[in-house]
C-alpha cells in the first residue's frame, strides 16, 4: 500500500508503507545511521533514510560508440525519469554528461575502462538528455534508464 504525502514546498510524493503485526499502516524504513552502536539523531546534516519502493522498470540503452571523438546521445534522447546507469565495457575511458554534450573534460564525468560504472543515486532526475563520449569508434557500453 502507498501513502501519499505533501509538504508546503513539494509535489505529492509516495511514501511506501506496510502493515505491522497489529495490521497498522507504517512507513517502510531504511536502517538508521549509527555511531558506536547508537542511532544518530535525524537533522539537516543527517536526513531520515528512505527506501525508494516506487521505482520503475529499467530500459536498456546498451551499445557501442558510433563515432569516436563525438558525443553520442543515449536512450534515443529520452531523459531518464528517475536515474540511469552506464558501465564502460571497453578498454579506454568514456565520459558521460546530462548537462550538455559529453566531452573529455568540462562538466562530463569519466567512467573508467574495463568495467567502470556510473550510476545516479536513487530518485535522481537528470538535468537533460544523457550523452556519452569516447575517443574510439566501437567502444562498448551497457546502459539502463529508469
Amino acid at each position: 500500500m502507498t501513502l501519499f504525502v505533501k509538504d508546503a514546498n513539494t509535489a505529492v510524493q509516495p511514501l511506501s508503507t506496510v502493515a505491522d503485526a497489529n495490521n497498522n499502516l507504517v512507513p517502510v524504513h531504511a536502517p538508521a545511521s549509527t555511531a558506536s552502536g547508537v542511532a544518530t539523531p535525524v537533522g539537516p546534516q543527517n536526513p531520515l533514510p528512505v527506501i525508494n519502493a516506487a521505482g520503475a522498470a529499467a530500459t536498456d540503452g546498451s551499445g557501442t560508440l558510433a563515432a569516436g571523438g563525438s558525443a553520442q546521445t543515449l536512450f534515443g534522447g529520452i531523459v531518464p525519469t528517475s536515474g540511469f546507469l552506464v558501465q564502460n565495457n571497453s578498454s579506454a575511458a568514456l565520459w558521460i554528461s546530462d548537462v550538455g554534450a559529453a566531452s573529455s573534460g568540462g562538466a562530463s564525468l569519466q567512467i573508467a575502462a574495463n568495467g567502470g560504472i556510473f550510476m545516479t543515486p536513487s530518485g535522481y532526475k537528470p538535468a537533460g538528455a544523457v550523452s556519452l563520449f569516447g575517443a574510439t569508434t566501437g567502444q562498448a557500453f551497457a546502459a539502463r534508464r529508469w
